[in-house]
């Protein structure tokens, strides 16, 4: 009886065997032979499964991205208010623990690379990364309108929130200062400004 193998999950596990390695090398100088070596395949299998090493790097983030949305909904209930949701969605910049601060080392490897190229695989790729995460936040606030927690304006933020958080995160890197201090308080200042108050959703991070 053949062995029947599930492609996706082993995807996900080569690109989980080389988080570290992208780390180490980069982009630029990781090799599909130090990929088939961390994964413990041989160099061809590789090619089963990943077109090239751009596409091992995007089911890393892929897998961040999913661990992060799992971690939303672990953490999220009915009694979880918008503010405390919209936290969550951003723990990938905001929060300090180690196994986040990896991640956001690969997001920003990722990113460095995304806007120094013309490669349109790594464009749209990023341009899909975007849309999913502005999707979940759209969903985070028209919950949060549709419950009576926060003002029907809102709506009109959702952009805004995202630009702000990919932009204080380009300056941290760009500049080496940390801000996340600062865009908690620009959250805060926003729900503020835009929560209804006599709800119990006025917890500030």
């Amino acid at each position: 009886m053949p062995i029947i193998v599930d492609k996706d999950n082993k995807r996900r596990k080569i690109a989980i065997a080389c988080t570290e390695l992208l780390l180490e090398k980069g982009l630029k100088d990781l090799r599909i032979s130090e990929i088939a070596k961390t994964a413990g395949i041989g160099k061809g299998t590789v090619y089963d499964y990943f077109t090239n090493k751009e596409d091992v790097v995007f089911e890393i983030i892929r897998n961040i991205i999913q661990e992060h949305q799992d971690n939303l909904n672990e953490r999220s209930n009915e009694n979880t208010t918008t503010r405390e949701k919209v936290y969550y969605l951003f723990d990938f910049y905001l929060c300090e623990f180690k196994e986040y601060k990896q991640h956001l080392e690969v997001y920003k490897e990722y990113i460095a690379a995304t806007l120094s190229t013309d490669d349109k695989s790594m464009i749209e790729f990023n341009r899909e990364c975007t849309t999913f995460i502005h999707q979940m936040l759209t969903k985070i606030i028209f919950d949060g309108i549709s419950k009576g927690e926060i003002k029907a304006v809102a709506e009109n933020l959702i952009t805004g929130i995202m630009v702000s958080e990919r932009g204080f995160m380009l300056m941290d890197w760009s500049e080496n200062i940390i801000n996340k201090k600062v865009f908690k308080v620009y959250l805060n200042t926003i729900f503020d400004l835009i929560e209804i108050k006599d709800e119990k959703n006025s917890i500030t991070f």
